[in-house]
């Protein structure tokens, strides 16, 4: 059994449940499809612009129940742009992430999840509309 403060083999359950500072740890373990799907739920992500940006084919998401640490890596980065954006700005949020941005130089946001200096990009401009810097 696991001690208190370790993370689990295989990440089953929302990161919130373990915290989101320990996502350096998180994310050199596995992930279940299980907490795959509760991330879908949350960014309201289709499975196709999920698998458009975690490093796996749909045959091998249909096919497996754990990933590896690369696919919970990704996972946990959408995870903290949602919690962090959905904190911030409510349900209101989603329709933000799927809206060109003439501020970001228009682009849609959630277009920026595929590589981690979009996701950079992303939590940085949430935590200035949060303190109220616009430019």
């Amino acid at each position: 059994m696991n001690e208190p403060n370790q993370p689990t083999a295989v990440l089953n359950e929302p990161a919130m449940v373990y915290g989101q500072a320990n996502y350096y740890a998180l994310a050199q373990q596995s992930i279940s499809k299980n907490y795959i799907k509760h991330i879908l739920g949350i960014s309201q992500l289709t499975l196709n612009e999920l698998i458009s940006i975690i490093p796996i084919s749909i045959d091998t998401y249909k096919r497996k129940k754990e990933f590896n640490p690369s696919v919970t890596e990704k996972v946990l980065e959408i995870e903290q742009v949602y919690r962090t954006g959905l904190k911030v700005f409510g349900a209101g949020f989603h329709q933000w992430m799927n809206t060109e941005n003439v501020s970001m130089g228009g682009i849609i946001p959630k277009s920026l999840l595929s590589n981690s200096f979009g996701v950079r990009r992303l939590i940085d401009e949430i935590g200035r509309m949060e303190h109220g810097v616009l430019a």
